[in-house]
């Protein structure tokens, strides 16, 4: 069983209200799953960025987030205050699972918590995208976002 970054209720209505996919609690860890994956992609990226660059610290330039990263973005933050989500618990979370022995700038250390859940956004997402009629969320579909996801994260 995996350990949820977001409590799985207030993550259950952040899907419902971006997404408006239901999700239960074992689709949620299978998603989990999949954010751990792509939030180490991102700081894989984020590190080689800043090693190329030869800085001395990861900034939010190094990470590659994309036009759609950042209209997810966007949708997380509008519900995260409404769900009142604490963020302190995610940015602890998401620090002890980020690779690489660049320090964080200030800024990324506080956008973590946005970047993680975002990532819960865009599989929700995906899923949709890919079968805009569903309202429950299946194992296969979590495995279709996921490969979706590795091809364009």
């Amino acid at each position: 069983m995996a350990e949820m970054i977001i409590p799985y209720p207030q993550l259950q209505k952040i899907l419902e209200r971006t997404c408006e996919l239901a999700v239960i609690k074992p689709r949620a860890e299978e998603m989990m799953e999949i954010v751990e994956k792509k939030l180490s992609d991102l700081f894989e990226v984020a590190y080689e960025n800043a090693k190329a660059e030869r800085s001395s610290t990861i900034k939010m330039r190094h990470i590659p987030i994309t036009k759609g990263f950042r209209n997810s973005l966007n949708l997380f933050r509008a519900v995260i205050e409404d769900e009142k989500v604490q963020i302190e618990p995610i940015r602890k979370y998401v620090l002890k699972k980020i690779p690489g022995d660049i320090p964080l700038e200030e800024d990324v250390v506080n956008e973590l918590p946005i970047i993680a859940g975002t990532l819960f956004v865009l599989v929700g997402r995906v899923i949709k995208a890919l079968h805009p009629e569903i309202k429950n969320v299946y194992p296969e579909h979590i495995e279709e976002a996921g490969k979706v996801l590795d091809y364009t994260l």
